[in-house]
């Protein structure tokens, strides 16, 4: 036998009452915060935009940063020259993965040279928390290596550093140990990875 639904002229009035019952709460916690100040202090903070860190944390997030920043401004990885001339089709016998990711590949080569004076970094998703960053020869094309990151990674024209997941303020690292920032620098034999102290 089929139970019958609740009655539509119901529906409204149970709504009402839950919705009055949030209103109550609300006010109860409102006139308990106000005899309380550090608890309403604490209340009134966005606890949605303020991230929850340690000191641990904070000490850990500095010493990264440091070293990331130490990395990319030493002369010895800088690049005096840009490379200027035609931009080159993508090779795709270069790599098991350029005819994978042809579209992609193609796509991001229109951007120019990004990396290391005359590189190219094109970047593909990978799933959630994994990206793929290709590297290509602007002026041949070739797909010379990659690498892979779990936040992003930073690069510049300028220089041959590469930092896979920099460093991040908001990261709890002690919880996400695959996202702890590495520097790579990138020569003629593709990717060399720095030691973690300098």
């Amino acid at each position: 036998m089929r139970k019958n639904p609740l009655p539509y002229f119901l529906l409204p009035m149970a709504l009402l009452m839950s919705v009055s019952g949030c209103q109550q709460k609300a006010e109860e916690e409102s006139t308990l915060a106000s005899t309380h100040p550090k608890l309403e202090e604490s209340l009134q903070q966005d606890s949605l935009t303020t991230p929850v860190s340690s000191g641990e944390n904070t000490e850990v997030y500095q010493r990264y940063r440091l070293r990331m920043d130490a990395y990319q401004t030493d002369q010895a990885y800088r690049v005096e020259e840009r490379y200027k001339g035609p931009l080159a089709p993508l090779d795709e016998t270069t790599h098991a993965d350029a005819a994978k990711y042809r579209t992609a590949l193609q796509e991001g080569l229109k951007q120019g040279v990004n990396f290391a004076g005359q590189y190219t970094v094109v970047t593909v998703g990978c799933g959630t928390t994994c990206q793929e960053h290709y590297v290509v020869d602007s002026s041949s094309g070739k797909l010379l290596d990659k690498l892979q990151s779990s936040t992003g990674a930073s690069y510049t024209p300028e220089s041959r550093i590469f930092i896979v997941n920099p460093p991040d303020s908001s990261l709890n690292y002690v919880d996400c140990p695959y996202c702890e920032p590495e520097a790579y620098v990138f020569d003629e034999n593709g990717f060399r990875k720095l030691p973690k102290g300098q």
